[in-house]
């Protein structure tokens, strides 16, 4: 049954959690959790040696949701509260995973109107702040071992679950089956390679695919594991009917997202007699101003080509402001896919980010040759093990995105080194290397 006339106040919500459990809050959300669980972890394994691989588990929150902006609750009474107001398609998903993990919806309550679905947000983020004091983190917090490969693999499929990231209906880019796994029960695996911001692997994509489909997918904070479980995962996955090979998949994703003449005009006509600003980040310490994740693009004569800011936006204009000084800005909207495009052709009109970083590290190999006095091919060899490379020949940069990536990791990597020896980061920066290489 669906009811729409729920008093949307505190009292409604003592009594939800009065009659039954919150089984869909994020436990994960403060900084204190994060502390807990690491220590948690770090505890568990100094304990027991053998363990390899440990997994954070909840009590109670049984699909934790992503962090700050939940979509829907759901109680163990039946009561289902959502705010997918006009949105089937996100409704069908959390249908669907409810009906995978077996939970019964006895009653729904769901937003009627634009102005009902702002009042539902609001009360769900509310919900979320009543779960985490309801259930304190000491006392619902866990830490288990991971399950054996092969049992993880099979749990992960029972029911009929389908792996979305690999199933032939939805639209994702081959590229993600190296580091992700999104499946309709809402379960959602990141492989451990890409769990830092900084180093050579491009931990970005899987933080830009979040963010691009949080609005069109609902499914639970991420969880990270070894690289061979994602691996395993994907290759169970082409037993199934319903599987798509990368090279179908990539072929079906160009299709759909295949750009027309009047988006290539407007690239060209972009770059005539303009130069993009933002091929790096203006921030490295800071996500929010990341072309790949704010999705705009400045350019040298004040044009700002943008998906989500106007200048209304005081927070990014004063940033922008402060990173690209006295500029004439106007705006333009675009959709997210121009952003996308924007960067994508970027090579073929000025410097990439990709080149800027291999410049970068040859002009630190160059350093590094004269204060080694080693060889130059040597110094190269050495640059790309500091920055996380077998060796030179192995330096792969997948897109500007990973490029941005790779160039905010050596920034941080010299603002680093700089606390300790101001004069000479670099000499800093090869002494931890050298201490840690096992050189």
């Amino acid at each position: 049954m669906t009811d729409n006339n729920l008093s949307l106040n505190s009292e409604t919500i003592e009594k939800l959690f009065a009659n039954g459990v919150c089984l869909t809050y994020s436990p994960y959300e403060s900084a204190k959790a994060y502390d807990y669980a690491n220590k948690l972890k770090h505890d568990f394994l100094q304990k027991y040696k053998s363990v390899k691989h440990v997994q954070i588990c909840s009590k109670t929150a049984e699909i934790p949701q992503a962090k700050y902006n939940p979509a829907f609750h759901y109680f163990s009474d039946g009561t289902l509260i959502h705010c997918c107001y006009e949105n089937e398609l996100l409704l069908g998903r959390i249908m669907k995973m409810l009906q995978l993990r077996n939970y019964k919806i006895c009653c729904t309550y769901a937003p009627k109107s634009d102005f009902e679905y702002m009042e539902y947000s609001d009360f769900l983020r509310k919900i979320s702040e009543h779960a985490l004091q309801a259930y304190p983190l000491q006392d619902d917090l866990y830490v288990t071992e991971l399950p054996e490969k092969e049992i993880f693999v099979s749990d992960c499929f029972k029911n009929g679950n389908i792996l979305l990231t690999a199933d032939k209906s939805q639209l994702f880019p081959a590229d993600c089956r190296s580091c992700m796994a999104l499946f309709a029960d809402g379960r959602y695996y990141v492989s451990e390679n890409f769990s830092g911001r900084l180093g050579s692997q491009n931990s970005s994509k899987v933080h830009i695919f979040r963010q691009k489909l949080m609005q069109n997918y609902c499914y639970c904070e991420m969880q990270y594991v070894p690289q061979q479980y994602i691996d395993a995962l994907y290759e169970k996955a082409k037993e199934f009917d319903w599987y798509i090979s990368p090279a179908d998949a990539d072929t079906k994703l160009k299709s759909a997202n295949k750009p027309d003449n009047g988006l290539q005009n407007y690239i060209a006509d972009l770059f005539t007699q303009r130069v993009c600003l933002t091929v790096t980040n203006p921030d490295f310490n800071s996500s929010f101003m990341s072309p790949d994740f704010a999705r705009y693009a400045v350019f040298s004569d004040g044009l700002v080509v943008s998906a989500y800011y106007g200048e209304n936006d005081k927070i990014f204009m004063r940033d922008l402001q402060k990173y690209f000084p006295n500029k004439n800005y106007r705006f333009e909207k675009v959709s997210d896919e121009y952003i996308t495009e924007i960067y994508r052709r970027l090579p073929e009109f000025q410097k990439s980010a990709g080149v800027i970083y291999i410049e970068m590290l040859k002009q630190k190999a160059r350093k590094l040759k004269r204060m080694l006095l080693i060889p130059h091919h040597e110094a190269l060899d050495i640059v790309a093990q500091m920055a996380g490379w077998k060796n030179w020949k192995s330096i792969k940069i997948e897109d500007e995105t990973h490029a941005r990536q790779l160039i905010d990791a050596e920034k941080f990597r010299k603002d680093l080194a700089s606390r300790f020896n101001a004069e000479n980061p670099l000499e800093e920066e090869w002494k931890h290397f050298h201490k840690h290489s096992g050189n």
